[in-house]
């Protein structure tokens, strides 16, 4: 395996630990009460999600395209490199796991929210006539 390719793999495994992280501080913001930090999390979260796509197309690059990652370190001996493959695989999941719940609570909060707001002041849309002719609401 090409040192290039190794240090691919490092980094990979380091930007979605950094990911995975960010999506635990936005949980926490969600939870708060502070929704203009939500928007400074979101643009970190894009940032990183760009340099994670920037490395996977310079792993493809070097790899070609018709290998996987799998077979790839199956056929390598390094124990570190199988580690850190083992690793990227678990915090992937962790961040799904992660992502899911963050996207539940913010759909339940804006749900919460959108509630609360026709609550406190009623769609004013086209009332119906009552029984004396005068527009109901």
């Amino acid at each position: 395996m090409s040192p290039e390719l190794k240090v691919i793999i490092y980094e990979q495994r380091k930007m979605f630990k950094e990911l995975l992280n960010l999506l635990d501080e936005q949980y926490d913001l969600i939870l708060g009460k502070d929704p203009t930090l939500l928007d400074k999390i979101a643009r970190k979260l894009e940032n990183v999600s760009r340099d994670i796509a920037k490395l996977e197309i310079q792993r493809r690059n070097i790899v070609g395209s018709d290998f996987s990652m799998g077979t790839l370190i199956e056929e390598n001996e390094d124990k570190n490199i199988k580690e850190a493959y083992e690793e990227i695989k678990s915090t992937i999941k962790m961040i799904e796991v992660q992502k899911e719940s963050n996207h539940v609570i913010l759909k339940q909060k804006l749900f919460f929210t959108k509630k609360m707001l026709n609550v406190i002041k009623p769609s004013q849309g086209t009332g119906t006539y009552n029984y004396c002719g005068q527009v109901v609401k």
